[in-house]
């Protein structure tokens, strides 16, 4: 009796915490709707880089291929060569997608940092008061941004890489590959999405950011990956991104008032 009941906390908080980040999603949308204007003008940013990154992930498709046949000179003359190096070309498309959508992510924010930081603020007002840290000078802000975003390619390109190397392990290495992108994913956008709450709270290194996101890490991979699996999808991007900016203020609020772990 006493094991089972040892066992019980950790799955709750398992259960509880995907199902709560999956409402943060539902609630942040009822709340941007309401706000009409804010909604639209949220659409601008991402309709305006969909079309690079949309280019970009088309030209890495395309040349996928080839890429996968420099990669893999040891497997001229075998009998599964192609098969091989289709799998390997399959993989370079998932792991630069993967680059691609957090990319997309950042450069986004950036571009709509003004628009989505009214959006985040709003919300924090409705929700209610805070204390709030002095806000950056606009210099140091865009350093803060460039250096965040040499960052990230910094950890997604080593990730990528061992993911792509996952996913040639035989008959489970592609599902493996897959999860593995969506969970990796699904934090790595959190981070960049609550950048304008934690910023408004005195966080704005990605160290503190991860610092508050490992607070509650099934909270963060309940909000996170059905989050990057839509921004994964070109038109439903151009919708999500106001409405997770909204969500993610919820998030941050939650995360802020947990107690460090």
């Amino acid at each position: 009796m006493s094991k089972t009941s040892a066992h019980a906390p950790s799955r709750s908080n398992l259960v509880v915490g995907l199902a709560s980040g999956i409402g943060l999603l539902v609630t942040g949308a009822g709340l941007v709707l309401r706000r009409p204007r804010l909604f639209l003008l949220g659409l601008i940013p991402p309709l305006i880089t969909s079309l690079l990154f949309v280019g970009l992930f088309v030209t890495a498709s395309w040349l996928s291929q080839g890429v996968a046949v420099w990669a893999t000179p040891f497997a001229e003359g075998w009998t599964g060569a192609e098969a091989l190096r289709g799998l390997v070309a399959l993989l370079i498309v998932v792991t630069s997608g993967l680059l691609l959508v957090l990319l997309f992510t950042v450069t986004t924010l950036a571009l709509g940092a003004p628009l989505y930081d009214r959006i985040s603020e709003q919300i924090d007002a409705h929700a209610g008061s805070f204390d709030r840290s002095p806000d950056d000078g606009p210099l140091r802000a865009l350093w803060s941004t460039l250096t965040q975003l040499a960052k990230v390619v910094a950890i997604t390109v080593p990730v990528g890489a061992a993911l792509v190397l996952i996913g040639l392990i035989p008959v489970v290495g592609g599902v493996l590959s897959a999860i593995g992108a969506a969970l990796f994913g699904g934090w790595m956008i959190t981070l960049e999405l609550v950048g304008s709450a934690a910023g408004r709270r005195g966080l704005r290194t990605l160290g503190q950011r991860h610092q508050l996101l490992r607070r509650n890490p099934w909270l963060i991979l309940g909000f996170g990956v059905p989050t990057f699996l839509l921004v994964s999808i070109p038109a439903l991007a151009l919708l999500v991104f106001p409405i997770a900016t909204a969500s993610s203020t919820l998030l941050t609020r939650r995360l802020h008032a947990l107690s460090p772990a």
